[in-house]
């Protein structure tokens, strides 16, 4: 009976252990064959021979082996064009050494906790098999709450995860201590039994957590996007609408060159020059104030320009003279872009003074970007960054900022006083 016990803790062990090789691999690099028999053949056979290995009871072995098997599944049966096998082989292993960290701990904790509540059992079958199956439930948890995110890193805050987390895994661990209690009865192959069990629906509820926070992130890529289009949208209909304007006053050019003639041959001067001032008025808006050497800039300022005056804004624009152009045009509108309506955002809700202001300079190979705004009530923020799940409605907005300065390797920072919202922005030129 022993021996059935220790056989059936060791493949509940080898099961948790590759699934995670499998889970980890298939996160982080490409599946060289598309057949997914393949893996669950693949998988299938690690476990049957880590098994085998291990009822030679010798640790040093099987540590050898599994070292072994991770080097061969991860140089044969996973690729990524812009990662040397030889490193894709290192990190299979560091998860191996971050596994057996996190299962010694697990072995300690138990053991820790038996002898502490006097539970552990008199069994050595059973204790050891215990361990083992405690080591593997915290592998499990500490996979998915610290292990997977070294490698993998999310855009989203993860709180409520976390805390589903701790609560499962305080509910596992006492699911545990009943069965080391009542593990001196002669049914010791059904508590393991209901112990691997707890184990799979822990795997099973990690991952459909797992899932829906990358449900969540790749949702929160997509609204980003939606937005970043939005953006080049609203601004392709502004340019489109300068085009209709410039159409209709080229078509009527002729006759006006043909008035202001007249009225100069009739020597009205003053009537031909209030007539080329109208005219003037009327090309104003179809030429962007030249603020900076970029065009796509300078269109995005003077629209924004002519915005804020439609809604008493008091716009100020502070630039020196600073070369933009190694950013990407797309960067350059959602970035500004995203700032400006946010200030105007901001600005509308306020019946006083409306104001804002954007100052661009040159340090070197950096630009530092200021825009300060008016605001009505104080903006919440957090470590220098607005805290957006206080502040829902910008968010996507703020997210795609972030995301724009993370692109040219630069550095934001929110303050808020005296009614005055600031952020300041640093980004590193890279060029081509």
């Amino acid at each position: 009976m022993d021996s059935l016990v220790l056989l059936f803790s060791s493949f509940i062990s080898c099961a948790i252990i590759y699934y995670i090789l499998f889970q980890f691999l298939n996160d982080r690099f490409v599946a060289t064959y598309k057949n997914k028999l393949v893996y669950i053949l693949v998988y299938g056979a690690s476990i049957g021979i880590v098994m085998l290995i291990n009822m030679r009871m010798n640790s040093a072995i099987n540590a050898v082996s599994n070292i072994i098997l991770y080097g061969i599944i991860s140089f044969f049966f996973y690729y990524e064009e812009n990662t040397k096998r030889i490193l894709r082989v290192f990190e299979a292993e560091a998860l191996f050494a971050a596994s057996v960290i996190c299962e010694a701990f697990g072995v300690y904790l138990i053991d820790v906790i038996l002898y502490g509540f006097n539970l552990m059992p008199d069994n050595n079958a059973v204790q050891k098999s215990i361990e083992t199956m405690f080591s593997k439930l915290v592998l499990i948890f500490l996979y998915y709450i610290l292990v997977s995110r070294i490698w993998k890193k999310s855009l989203l805050g993860a709180k409520k995860q976390y805390g589903l987390y701790l609560i499962m895994f305080i509910y596992s661990m006492v699911n545990f201590l009943i069965v080391a209690v009542i593990a001196v009865s002669d049914n010791s192959m059904v508590l393991l039994i209901i112990m691997g069990c707890t184990i799979f629906a822990n795997i099973y509820f990690l991952h459909f957590i797992k899932f829906s926070d990358e449900r969540n992130y790749y949702k929160l890529q997509v609204e980003m996007m939606q937005q970043q289009e939005k953006l080049q949208y609203e601004n392709y209909e502004m340019q489109r609408e300068k085009y209709k304007l410039a159409v209709s006053i080229l078509h009527d050019v002729d006759k006006h060159m043909k008035v202001i003639e007249e009225l100069y041959q009739s020597d009205i001067r003053e009537e031909a020059i209030n007539y080329s001032k109208q005219i003037k008025e009327m090309l104003k808006p179809l030429l962007p104030f030249q603020y900076i050497n970029n065009p796509v800039l300078d269109c995005l300022l003077s629209d924004k320009k002519r915005i804020a005056d439609k809604y008493n804004i008091n716009f100020k624009i502070d630039l020196s003279d600073v070369d933009v152009n190694f950013m990407r045009p797309v960067d350059i509108t959602t970035l500004f872009g995203n700032l400006v309506d946010n200030a105007m955002t901001a600005c509308k809700k306020s019946d006083e003074s409306r104001y804002i202001g954007i100052t661009i300079k040159e340090h070197n190979d950096m630009i530092s970007i200021r825009v300060e705004n008016s605001v009505v009530n104080t903006v919440p923020i957090k470590n220098g960054m607005i805290d957006i799940t206080k502040e829902e409605k910008p968010c996507i907005g703020l997210l795609n900022i972030q995301k724009c300065v993370n692109t040219y390797m630069g550095n934001i920072l929110y303050k808020c006083s005296d009614k005055l919202l600031i952020c300041d922005i640093v980004l590193n030129r890279i060029d081509d």
